[in-house]
């Protein structure tokens, strides 16, 4: 900041002071007094910060003074005074003046005589400070330009080395402009706009003159903080931009040939010329008409670039019959301003359609899978070339009545005939036929009209397979199985083969999957087929049978019956006799259970003695308890003819009826013992511990042959020791022994052909036996 000192030039008063003092106010009659002072303008440059009134007082030699509590005003601003001196200082807050001279009234009250006077002698003193804050302009850029000097659109001014004022920092610019015609003599100057920025240096986007060929130059001045008082000077742009002219199109445009069908169509110009900027090249349109009169709107082919003033072109143009085409040419510059069009003459399409194939078939009739679809005799049409051919479909319940044309396929070639791979209807028995048309290069309008197939195909039908299907035996052996069928009816196609498949199953509910066997070569509608089934026990076998035509068209199978790999009984069990065991019956008993026949077969059971004869259960009933045809688990008893006495062997075996595969044999060897008792006669033999003795060994040898648990006898019968008293326990304990044998085999099984009878026990008496109780024993013992 800077500072100002001024003092006053004039000092207006009441009283003349004394010499060598300066009064500042005077009142004869009061407490008051007053002074206008006057001083010269502030004259500062810059913006007024502060006016302050300094002052000083000193009237020690004057005859009148100032008093204490003495108040002076400057104007509207108090400042205080009191004693005989003393100095000070109060700012102004009004009644200066920058550009003239002002004048301030100072006032004040004393306390003392009406005579009050203000002397100020020596110090005193009375003047004005300004302080004020200085300004100087800015600096006006140091240069200035336009990026382009010819332009279509907008350039970029541009200007830089401006500069800040002293205590005026740059704001902003502000852009003016000129035009000129010729470059030289200039319009007058045109504000555009303020470019707000405190930078040294900027740039714009600014227009060319809206007059094509007009010059435009522009000015700039810099703005600052410290108001339009301190803005700089203009600084003019060193260059100017011109508005482009526009350039002229062709002088001459020809397109040929004026007629055409196929042919490549050649568009060519000359005169072309650029205005202010070089040609860059040319835009070629093309529209069209029926009547050579009305046109449609202009369509953009292409733009090309080409500086040269001529030039040729092949456009793509209308291959549609009786339509005229004509082209505009438009000239482009290097700022790419278009001039106007310039239409060539018009041309003429003139294009014939294609010719249908005269000839189209299929080469089969019926069919199972894809048949060849022919055609042949297609022509192209006048400039219209052959592009492809386009196949549709219709079908028919009876070759009749057809139904509506489907889309099939379309097959590209320029070739005169074809051929393409078509099924028939999915729908068997039904009928397909076929069309065929041309296609050209000229489109759909130009298509040829259809020819129809002049056969159709039929999808053929399946075979029937046959209605009946066994397999014989129904349980086997080592036989092979029989395949039996009939009842196959054709389709459209003959019979060509059978295909039989098999599958096996250990429970007959679970199968393997089924897997071929054979093809019988055939085409009759009944047949046999002979094969080996499983050979594991207890296999079950199921078959399968289809029919193939010629068409190799398959029917669906037919299941057979089921067939069983026989499995043989299990071994009978036999209860007595037991192996080694002896029996005192010439005639003896054989204990007889069937096995288990795993395919559910009726058994047979066949005894032998020795290497004799096998009796079974059905040719021999006599001589079996149970006979016939025996199930699972059924118990019988076989006695044979008289055996003599000695070793023997027994066989037993069992057979299912189907096959009569055996089941294992089961032989036991037995004795059959000579009586070993004594002949005891009434009233001669004496009965003795011997007799006891062989009747309870005899008893226990019987049990062992129906594998009874030998008895456990009470009592040890010692001959001479035994007393006669426990002879009839004895007795009883024998009787209960052969009790036990007869209700075996008498429950063994369910018929009472060959039970024991029962028996009638003679009293025992007491004391030693009577001969006929011990004979009843002896008698019963060898009929066990």
């Amino acid at each position: 900041m800077a500072t100002k000192t001024l003092n006053y030039t004039n000092l207006v008063n009441t009283y003349t002071p004394a010499t060598g003092y300066m009064m500042i106010g005077y009142t004869s009659s009061g407490f008051n007094h007053n002074a206008d002072v006057t001083f010269p303008a502030l004259g500062v440059s810059g913006v007024i910060n502060e006016v302050r009134l300094y002052y000083a007082w000193n009237n020690s030699g004057a005859t009148e003074g100032f008093q204490a509590a003495t108040t002076h005003k400057a104007g509207n601003n108090t400042y205080p005074i009191s004693g005989s001196s003393g100095s000070g200082s109060v700012v102004l807050t009004s009644g200066y003046s920058n550009t003239s001279p002002w004048t301030i009234n100072i006032s004040g009250a004393v306390a003392t005589a009406s005579t009050s006077k203000g002397y100020y002698k020596g110090s005193a003193y009375l003047y004005v400070v300004v302080t004020y804050t200085q300004y100087t302009a800015c600096g006006a850029p140091t240069s200035c330009s336009v990026s382009s000097t010819l332009s279509e659109g907008n350039v970029t001014l541009s200007w830089s080395g401006a500069s800040n004022g002293v205590n005026n920092t740059i704001s902003s610019y502000e852009i003016q402009y000129s035009e000129s015609t010729d470059n030289a003599t200039w319009g007058a100057w045109t504000a555009l706009t303020t470019v707000t920025t405190t930078a040294t240096s900027g740039s714009l986007s600014v227009s060319p003159s809206s007059t094509r060929g007009n010059y435009r130059r522009f000015q700039v001045r810099t703005r600052g903080t410290a108001g339009a008082g301190y803005y700089s000077g203009w600084k003019v742009s060193t260059n100017s931009v011109r508005r482009n002219t526009v350039p002229k199109p062709p002088t001459t445009v020809t397109a040929s040939p004026a007629v055409y069908s196929d042919e490549t169509i050649t568009l060519s110009w000359s005169g072309a010329s650029s205005g202010t900027s070089p040609i860059k090249g040319y835009q070629i349109a093309s529209r069209t008409s029926t009547d050579n009169s009305t046109w449609s709107g202009w369509t953009v082919l292409t733009i090309l670039t080409l500086s040269a003033s001529s030039g040729n072109y092949n456009p793509q143009v209308s291959r549609d019959p009786g339509t005229y085409t004509q082209f505009g040419i438009w000239t482009i510059d290097t700022l790419d301003v278009y001039s106007l069009e310039k239409i060539s003459n018009s041309i003429y399409c003139d294009i014939t359609a294609c010719v249908a194939p005269t000839a189209c078939s299929v080469n089969a009739t019926l069919a199972e899978g894809n048949v060849t679809l022919s055609w042949s005799g297609a022509a192209g049409g006048a400039g219209n070339a052959i592009t492809s051919y386009e196949i549709q479909y219709s079908d028919s319940t009876d070759n009749s009545t057809w139904g509506p044309w489907t889309e099939l396929t379309i097959v590209f070639t320029s070739s005169t005939s074809g051929s393409l791979s078509v099924s028939p209807t999915a729908t068997r028995g039904h009928y397909r036929r076929f069309r065929v048309r041309t296609r050209g290069a000229a489109g759909e309008s130009l298509y040829s009209d259809w020819t129809v197939s002049s056969n159709t195909v039929q999808r053929n039908t399946l075979p029937t397979p046959p209605t009946t299907f066994t397999a014989t035996p129904v349980i086997y052996e080592a036989k092979p199985v029989t395949l039996t069928w009939s009842g196959t009816i054709p389709g459209t196609s003959a019979i060509k083969q059978y295909v039989i498949q098999r599958s096996t199953s250990i429970d007959g509910a679970n199968w393997t999957a089924y897997e071929a066997l054979t093809t019988v070569i055939s085409s009759a509608t009944s047949g046999t087929y002979t094969s080996y089934a499983s050979q594991i026990p207890g296999t079950f076998t199921r078959y399968r049978i289809s029919v193939t035509d010629t068409l190799d068209a398959v029917s669906a199978y037919v299941v057979s019956n089921t067939v069983k790999k026989n499995s043989p009984p299990t071994a009978p069990l036999i209860t007595g006799p037991v192996s080694g065991s002896s029996s005192y019956n010439t005639t003896p008993r054989f204990l007889i259970t069937t096995g288990i026949e795993p395919d559910e077969q009726s058994q047979i059971v066949e005894v032998r003695i020795d290497n004799g004869d096998w009796f079974n259960s059905v040719d021999n009933p006599e001589m079996f308890s149970v006979s016939g045809y025996l199930g699972n688990g059924v118990k019988t008893i076989f006695q044979p003819a008289t055996l003599i006495p000695g070793n023997h062997t027994v066989t037993i075996r069992c057979l299912d009826i189907d096959i009569e595969s055996s089941s294992p044999e089961v032989i036991r060897n037995f004795t059959i013992l000579s009586p070993p008792f004594e002949t005891i006669a009434a009233n001669e033999t004496h009965v003795k511990a011997a007799h006891i003795k062989v009747l309870r060994t005899a008893t226990n040898m019987v049990r062992s042959y129906y594998n009874l648990p030998s008895v456990t006898w009470k009592e040890q019968i010692v001959a001479g020791r035994t007393t006669v008293k426990n002879w009839p326990f004895h007795i009883t304990e024998i009787r209960k022994a052969i009790e036990g044998i007869i209700s075996s085999v008498n429950s063994f099984d369910p018929s009472s052909a060959f039970d024991i009878l029962p028996v009638a026990w003679l009293p025992i008496g007491t004391g030693r036996p009577r001969a006929d109780v011990m004979q009843q024993i002896q008698d019963l013992i060898i009929t066990l």
